[in-house]
């Protein structure tokens, strides 16, 4: 079993989410690594930012989309923290498995997955996943940077596809990566026996964790990575 951070973490007490401090923490709770966020900020960088607007990462002081705003001019978050690019992240976690997600909802997709492709090959050393939730995003990954891993994400809002769709993307994926909510035993052995890596999240009951950990899910992906590799121990690694 192995535990990912969730943006890094996040809850009470976290650094601000997707920051290189929030990365840290988790390693520093035991995490094997992270998952996080890049969409391309107007100077063309992919910076590390989940929402496509500034606004909840600002507390509301700055409602401006990530894609209009130059990486110098991006704001400082909570505490003085900053924006990182995937890059810097990618530096950090040298030796660490990284869970990249390649945001959708952008104005363009193509610009996106090719930096991607350019920050992976500049920061080499850690163990990197992308995924999408758009099988085209997943399937040009697979072009520009045929030798990264990749996995096809499936949420809640789509629970028939959480077996079709990454079995019809069999091909060029290594890995599902479900929603908790859609993430049931059967469909976890039906994944398995096609050979995929089975991943949950975003997974923060510690009960829970552990019967997914039985269940044989490889991966859990969490906001709180201390509690759950304290529930799942000592299945998980560190």
């Amino acid at each position: 079993m192995i535990v990912l951070g969730h943006r890094g973490g996040r809850g009470a007490g976290w650094p601000p989410e997707n920051s290189l401090e929030a990365f840290q923490r988790a390693l520093d709770e035991g995490a094997a690594g992270v998952e996080l966020d890049v969409r391309l900020c107007a100077s063309g960088e992919p910076v590390v930012v989940h929402d496509p607007s500034l606004a909840r990462l600002t507390g509301g002081a700055d409602a401006r989309a990530v894609h209009a705003v130059r990486r110098a001019d991006l704001p400082r978050l909570a505490g003085g923290v900053v924006v990182p690019d995937l890059e810097a992240a990618l530096d950090l976690l040298r030796g660490r498995i990284v869970n990249v997600e390649v945001k959708a909802d952008v104005p363009a997709r193509a610009p996106l997955v090719r930096a991607v492709a350019r920050a992976l090959t500049r920061v080499p050393g850690a163990e990197v996943v992308v995924s999408s939730f758009d099988p085209s995003i997943v399937l040009a990954l697979a072009l520009v940077a045929p030798r990264v891993p990749r996995a096809m994400l499936v949420g809640a809002r789509t629970p028939r596809l959480a077996v079709a769709l990454p079995l019809a993307l069999r091909r060029a994926i290594d890995a599902a990566h479900l929603d908790d909510a859609v993430l049931t035993a059967p469909r976890a052995a039906r994944l398995g026996r096609a050979g995929l890596r089975v991943v949950g999240w975003t997974v923060n009951d510690p009960v829970r964790a552990r019967a997914l950990a039985e269940l044989g899910v490889a991966w859990l992906i969490t906001d709180e990575p201390g509690r759950v590799l304290a529930a799942t121990a000592p299945l998980s690694r560190t």
